[in-house]
C-alpha cells in the first residue's frame, strides 16, 4: 500500500511559483487574529511538542533514519533536529522529529497544537534547513490520527543532487479524488516549486501557510508565493471532520529522495528559531491575513 513517504520517493518538483504581495510581519492586526502559539524555545514544552511522527507504529516505514529523542535539543533559543550517520548503514542513522498532534501515545504531546481551517489559521516557522543530498527536510501538517491523505506541505527541500535544489523550496497539498480521507487509491497532489535567490541550507528563512476554508496561501519571508483554491474533492478531503484536527510536523527523512552516504560519519541539523500559530477571530470581516 502506498504511504505518504513511499509516495515521496517518486516525487520531483513540478512547477515554479510566482512572487505575490509582500507582508510586513512585524505588526499583527490583533483585531483580526489572535496568537495561539509563539514558540521561542526557552525550554522544550512537552505539553506542546512530542518527539516522533504521528503514528510511527503503523506509518512512515522504511526510512533510513530512525527517530531518536537524543537528536532533539534546545540550544540558545533554537530547537535543533539533528540527522546523524555513524557510518554503519541505516541501523546507525538517526533523526530528530517533532509533532504537535493530539493522540495520547508516548510520541504525542500532552495537549499539542490542534490545527483546523475554521476559523482560519496561519502557521509559520523560522528555519535553517539541513544540507546533504538524500536528506528531505519538511515542515508540514497532517491529520493527527495518522490518516493519509490529506496533507499540507508548507516547505520541503528536494535534495536529489540536481542544480538549484538548495535554493528551490517546494509546497504541496495532498487529497483523495474520492473526497474520502485515507483513500490512497485515488491520491492526488499539487506540488509547486518556488525558486529563491538564497541557499536555504545556509540562511534562516520564514515559511508560512494560511489555511482558509476556501483556499491555502503559502508565504516565504513575508511574500505570498502561492494560492491554491480549495474546491471539489480537494476541499472535501481537507475539511472532512474525520481528518480533523491536523498537527504540525518537522522532519528530516533520509534516502527517500536522493542518496546520502551512510557508510561515512556525518551530522546535519535543522534549526528552528521560532514557531507561530495564529487564529482568525470569530466575527472578523477580514478575508485575508494582514500584518
Amino acid at each position: 500500500m502506498l504511504t505518504r513517504r513511499h509516495f515521496l520517493a517518486s516525487v520531483g518538483v513540478a512547477g515554479v511559483g510566482l512572487t505575490g504581495k509582500a507582508l510586513d510581519q512585524s505588526e499583527l492586526r490583533m483585531t483580526d487574529w489572535t496568537v495561539i502559539l509563539d514558540e521561542t524555545w526557552d525550554t522544550f514544552n512537552t505539553d506542546r511538542w512530542g518527539v516522533g511522527f504521528v503514528n510511527p507504529e503503523e506509518w512512515i516505514p522504511n526510512d533510513d533514519a530512525s527517530v531518536s529523542a537524543e537528536h532533539v535539543s534546545i540550544t540558545d533559543g533554537s530547537c535543533h533536529l539533528q540527522i546523524e550517520s555513524d557510518g554503519t548503514g541505516p541501523d546507525g542513522c538517526h533523526q530528530g522529529v517533532l509533532n504537535t498532534s493530539v493522540g495520547g501515545k508516548a510520541w504525542h504531546p500532552k495537549n499539542g497544537v490542534p490545527i483546523k481551517p475554521s476559523p482560519p489559521v496561519y502557521v509559520e516557522a523560522d528555519i535553517q534547513l539541513p544540507a546533504r543530498e538524500g536528506i528531505l527536510p519538511a515542515f508540514w501538517m497532517h491529520p493527527a490520527d495518522g490518516t493519509w491523505p490529506p496533507e499540507i506541505d508548507i516547505v520541503e527541500l528536494i535534495q536529489d543532487g540536481s542544480a538549484d535544489r538548495r535554493s528551490t523550496l517546494q509546497t504541496d497539498v495532498h487529497w483523495s479524488r474520492s473526497g474520502s480521507p485515507g483513500d490512497q487509491d485515488t491520491h492526488r497532489h499539487d506540488p509547486v516549486a518556488y525558486q529563491t535567490t538564497d541557499d536555504l541550507t545556509k540562511t534562516t528563512n520564514t515559511y508560512g501557510c494560511a489555511w482558509f476554508p476556501d483556499r491555502i496561501e503559502w508565504f516565504f519571508n513575508g511574500n505570498l508565493i502561492r494560492t491554491r483554491a480549495l474546491e471539489g474533492s480537494v476541499a472535501t478531503t481537507l475539511r472532512d471532520a474525520t481528518a480533523q484536527p491536523f498537527g504540525i510536523i518537522f522532519s528530516n527523512h533520509v534516502n527517500r529522495i536522493g542518496t546520502a552516504d551512510l557508510s561515512t560519519s556525518w551530522v546535519e541539523t535543522m534549526r528552528i528559531d521560532r514557531v507561530r500559530v495564529l487564529q482568525k477571530l470569530p466575527g472578523s470581516r477580514s478575508t485575508t491575513i494582514e500584518f
